[in-house]
């Protein structure tokens, strides 16, 4: 139950502060561009942090890793109150960003050291989304939600003081190995692309629901239905192949962004939200357990994945702020729909071999 509660309070006090940065930004006198570069600051030190201390928490204790992270947290989310101007926001994400990225893998090697379905764990990091939301449209006011995120993050540091170090191997892990990236260079690399194109979507679509007509409240509920049923789907996904479920992952990925395409006005966001929230739940967990089932390495591997969200978050966020800067919305829309097909690709090509896909019944 700590493992699942800090889940819920870091994802929570992540999503609650990050949905309205864009807006933020905009009002403090950001450019379209801009509001991309702010995002990919977070992105980068997210995705710095996530493979340095999944590999920390290879060799060293896991419990004084996770508290390290979640003590930053609380620290690092307070300060984003006293961003003044776009260059305060700026560095002020990027403490965020180094640390979110501090403590997942760790937490992730837990779950798996004591036997935990990763499925249902994952699940309770989607409640989180879905109360970070549900917060941020209720409450509005982005300077509130920053000492919020920070008392939840101190919510979490005091269940982690409840957890026991847990018998792991010893691992001889070098901190700058990439051993484990290249030979799984298939789901990191599909993975990295498909969540650049969701990242440059995600970057312009407060942005885009504004100009559908959606106020702050809508905006926090229409984000709230993705983590919602990611939150029933994960826990149901036990006993499906992994490469099946990323398979999939990709497919309804592209299909959600063609939806956002063609939405007239915000309440025909819905239905790609709830594609959306499908894709992200078979992506996420079956990418995560085949890395963490194939690799000796489990917190290297489980951080490498939200090393690839952070990089993403560095991409995506520069490409989707370009886009909408130089070409509109749609734009940016279709790069999301283009890079989901083209990791879907690649994933066939570099991880499921092509000569599997003639066996249907295996696969599908």
């Amino acid at each position: 139950m700590r493992l699942n509660t800090i889940q819920l309070l870091t994802n929570s006090s992540y999503m609650m502060s990050i949905i309205f940065i864009p807006l933020l930004a905009e009002s403090l006198g950001a450019s379209y561009f801009e509001i991309g570069v702010i995002s990919a600051i977070f992105g980068a030190s997210s995705f710095v942090s996530s493979f340095i201390f999944g590999k920390v928490a290879d060799i060293h204790r896991l419990r004084i890793v996770v508290m390290v992270g979640l003590t930053a947290g609380a620290i690092t989310f307070f300060l984003q109150v006293f961003a003044y101007d776009p260059l305060s926001l700026a560095v002020t994400r990027g403490l965020a960003g180094f640390s979110v990225g501090m403590y997942p893998a760790a937490l992730i090697a837990y779950v798996h050291y004591q036997k935990r379905s990763i499925g249902k764990f994952s699940s309770f990091g989607s409640l989180g989304w879905l109360a970070g939301y549900l917060i941020a449209g209720l409450i509005g006011n982005i300077q509130y939600l920053f000492v919020i995120s920070s008392l939840f993050y101190c919510f979490a540091l005091f269940s982690a003081f409840g957890l026991k170090d847990i018998e792991k191997p010893i691992l001889n892990v070098s901190y700058f190995s990439v051993e484990t990236f290249t030979r799984n260079i298939g789901i990191y690399l599909s993975l990295f692309i498909r969540h650049t194109g969701a990242v440059s979507v995600w970057t312009i679509l407060p942005l885009y629901l504004t100009e559908l007509g959606a106020n702050t409240f809508w905006i926090g509920m229409i984000y709230a239905i993705n983590p919602a049923l990611q939150f029933l789907i994960m826990r149901r996904l036990e006993g499906l192949r992994n490469e099946k479920m990323v398979v999939w992952g990709y497919l309804l990925s592209a299909l959600a962004f063609i939806t956002y395409i063609f939405a007239p006005s915000f309440p025909y966001i819905i239905p790609g939200m709830l594609l959306v929230g499908s894709s992200w739940s078979f992506l996420y967990v079956g990418s995560t357990q085949m890395v963490v089932e194939r690799n000796p390495d489990k917190a290297t591997a489980a951080g490498l994945i939200n090393s690839m969200i952070g990089a993403a978050g560095i991409t995506g966020a520069l490409l989707g702020g370009m886009l909408l800067q130089v070409y509109g919305f749609k734009a940016t829309l279709l790069a999301g729909v283009v890079l989901s097909l083209l990791s879907f690709v690649i994933f066939r090509v570099l991880d499921y071999p092509i000569d599997e896909i003639h066996n249907f019944n295996k696969i599908y």
